[in-house]
């Protein structure tokens, strides 16, 4: 008789050590597969427990759900089902005490499993998976545990409500028997012990959790996995939120004694609240475990229903009133809430944009942003570009609809073969908003054959993509038509790729001014001794504009060691070659922005050669490359073959200097990511920047220049710096200029 507790005890044993192994495997081994296995046995288990709850409602169940019933009751540690009367007393205060000294059974033989597994592997991290196996366990069975605890709260009155009797043990009287008092202590105190110490510390873990991750608090993670590890990081709440719901369903039969229809409508309502909040949230990190959440969810739910069908049970008229006008409030409440949470963002508007960028972010994104930044800086207006916020092709057209007061249309090779950008052309004319098309030399406008063709004209997927959105073809050709001749827009002609500030600061002149010329470029100051020099391809725009917002971002950081100014080598080009290695040599620092033009750019092979001669001799400034979206780093046929087709004149040395250059680590500088990004990577580049005194670094010029100047060739009417010659005569002015650096 004897045989089936022998048996669940040793299955039990065996089962906690498998457990204690595998839950504490290194979570780097672990793929999303095997959490998915480990996610689908939690929810069957929770699914489990749940439906044991229901043994504790004033429900009878028909069969087959009856024997089921009875299973699942060994779930609550309703241990008569294996039998254990035939061991121990049959008493129902020894039978609750137990039940409840289970759990820490449990914790203490998982103890000993960790001393033991410490004693065969002394790496094992003892404290974390301890922690982690004690609270597997807890989670797993916090259902089971409670219910237990709850079990003498649960009772159900006598015909004429004189006396009420434990729903599990009717023979104990409720509030009327020495009994109930101890099995009512024990299940108190019980309660107070285990499960809510633990869902305190839980609540405690989920509240610290952003701060612990921002420690890199590795440990932590480790012993809390079991909380965290399952679900995806921006739900890592959800651990918590299951408990809690867990915990309301295990207090129904507590709160609600003997009205039936209330019991049902409660757990029912907790459980379709949590299968909205699993839908929207999709916390677990396995795709199907998330779609089996929501399955097993349901069949509990139809459990529940199924039993009260099949009982037969008629509620009360009060209890019927009561909850039809919760249920009609409810569902007047959600409407009303839905209709003014939409009215009220219709009238107020507060997060709409003056202006919206539509561009090709793989040709135009760092001139997009940086005209984003220039236009915020001159006007304070609030500027929009897709890849900062929107990312579903539906969000960007309604907020084009609703949000946007001026599209503007940078109007580069490819930007209206892009599908994004034609939806928002053809949204904005169709709403009538104002438009304006930037349309650069690159841009060459499609011919009449191609836009009769729009479906071929757009990128392979384009036309498909936007018939799903209501957007036929020929709403793109005549949309096309009217920015291309100018019907209900305006243009702005640029005549010449914008590679410098001057060159955008104009442009946004023209952009913001409507029938505004653009002025001349002002006059640059000379770089300064200690400045931040950039490099960027002067007839590449996108490498300019990254360079650019590089620069907007220095300015912004207020860096105390950037006192000196930042130089874009670009908005000097009257200096010439020289006159940028002078600006190299007494520059705190050098960006060099590779782009998908830099490695055919002479003019940037030679300022790379260049500040790298000047490290190898323990001179010149820190030399920091930045790769922007396109650009490949060179192969050996490039060093043999391309190069000297571009420079012709190179050295063996500059070569070798070049090859050292491209083997520095480069930082990314995404310019088609969101501005929070760029932020990170600016910030990262700022850190390479030395912090010395200006003075410091003149010494060091001083010193570049003194061991060069001895070797200085009089006769050929010229000044030699370090290698870098400056004609004199017809160019008297320059070389004063480049003196006063």
């Amino acid at each position: 008789d004897a045989l089936p507790v022998v048996l669940v005890t040793l299955a039990v044993i065996v089962a906690l050590a498998a457990v204690t192994y595998a839950i504490n495997r290194d979570m780097i081994k672990q793929t999303r597969w095997a959490v998915g296995m480990m996610v689908s046995l939690t929810c069957l288990f929770s699914a489990t427990q749940t439906t044991s709850v229901y043994l504790s409602l004033n429900m009878s169940w028909q069969e087959p759900l009856g024997s089921l019933m009875k299973v699942m009751s060994l779930m609550t540690f309703d241990l008569s089902v294996v039998k254990t009367e035939c061991i121990m007393s049959s008493n129902p205060v020894s039978q609750q005490l137990f039940r409840q000294l289970i759990p820490p059974i449990f914790l203490a033989y998982i103890l000993i499993v960790m001393v033991v597994k410490r004693r065969l592997a002394p790496k094992t991290e003892f404290g974390p998976e301890f922690t982690n196996t004690a609270g597997t366990i807890l989670m797993t069975f916090f259902v089971s545990i409670c219910i237990s605890a709850f079990d003498p709260l649960v009772c159900y009155n006598h015909p004429g409500h004189v006396y009420s009797s434990m729903r599990k043990e009717p023979s104990v009287l409720c509030f009327d028997s020495s009994e109930h008092s101890a099995m009512l202590a024990i299940g108190i105190s019980a309660f107070i012990l285990t499960p809510l110490p633990f869902l305190s510390v839980a609540i405690f873990a989920v509240w610290k959790y952003p701060r612990y991750i921002a420690r890199h608090d590795i440990a932590f993670m480790k012993a809390f996995r079991f909380l965290f590890f399952r679900y995806e990081p921006s739900a890592y709440f959800f651990g918590v939120a299951f408990l809690l719901r867990n915990l309301m369903i295990c207090l129904v039969p507590v709160v609600i004694r003997d009205d039936i229809a209330a019991q049902i409508l409660a757990i029912a309502t907790i459980i379709v609240v949590s299968v909205v909040a699993q839908c929207l949230l999709q916390p677990w990190r396995n795709f199907l475990a998330n779609i089996l959440d929501g399955a097993m969810t349901g069949c509990i739910l139809l459990v529940l229903v199924s039993g009260a069908v099949g009982g037969g049970y008629v509620a009360s008229e009060a209890t019927t009133q009561a909850i039809s006008m919760v249920m009609v409030g409810a569902f007047l409440s959600m409407w009303v809430t839905l209709l003014a949470g939409n009215v009220y963002k219709q009238l107020t508007r507060r997060d709409v944009y003056d202006m919206f960028i539509c561009h090709d972010k793989v040709g135009a994104a760092a001139q997009a942003r940086l005209i984003k930044f220039l236009v915020a800086e001159h006007t304070g207006q609030r500027v929009a570009l897709d890849s900062d916020e929107l990312h579903h092709l539906d969000t960007v057209l309604d907020t084009i609809k609703a949000k946007v007061r001026h599209l503007a249309v940078y109007l580069t090779r490819s930007t209206l073969t892009r599908p994004w950008c034609a939806g928002e052309i053809v949204t904005a004319f169709k709403t009538g908003k104002r438009i304006t098309a930037v349309l650069t030399p690159s841009f060459v406008a499609p011919i009449e054959e191609q836009l009769e063709a729009a479906g071929a004209y757009l990128d392979v997927g384009g036309a498909d993509l936007l018939v799903q959105f209501g957007i036929a073809m020929s709403d793109i050709r005549n949309s096309f038509l009217q920015l291309v001749e100018a019907k209900g827009c305006s243009h702005v002609q640029v005549d010449a790729d914008p590679t410098s500030t001057q060159h955008f600061s104009g442009l946004i002149t023209l952009l913001l001014h409507k029938g505004a010329k653009a002025a001349p470029p002002p006059h640059t100051p000379s770089p300064a001794p200690g400045c931040l020099a950039i490099s960027a391809d002067p007839c590449d725009p996108e490498a300019a504009a990254a360079a650019c917002i590089l620069i907007n971002k220095a300015k912004a950081s207020g860096l105390t060691f950037l006192n000196d100014g930042v130089c874009l080598l670009s908005d000097h080009m009257d200096l010439g070659v020289d006159g940028h290695r002078l600006a190299i040599t007494s520059a705190r620092a050098l960006v060099v922005m590779l782009s998908t033009k830099t490695l055919m750019s002479r003019d940037q092979l030679e300022i790379i050669a260049y500040a790298k001669g000047l490290n190898e001799k323990g001179h010149g400034p820190v030399t920091i490359p930045a790769n922007i979206f396109g650009f490949s780093f060179p192969t050996a046929h490039y060093y043999g073959q391309v190069l000297p087709r571009i420079w012709p004149e190179v050295s063996e040395a500059e070569v070798q200097q070049i090859g050292s250059f491209f083997r520095t680590i480069s930082y990314p500088y995404s310019t088609h990511a969101s501005d929070q990004v760029l932020q990170v990577q600016a910030t990262a580049i700022f850190g390479r920047i030395p912090l010395g005194a200006t003075s410091a670094i003149l010494s060091k010029t001083n010193a570049v220049t003194s061991s060069t100047s001895a070797s200085s060739s009089s006769d050929a009417g010229a000044m030699t710096t370090s290698g870098i010659s400056v004609k004199s005569g017809a160019d008297d002015t320059s070389s004063e200029r480049l003196q006063s650096i």
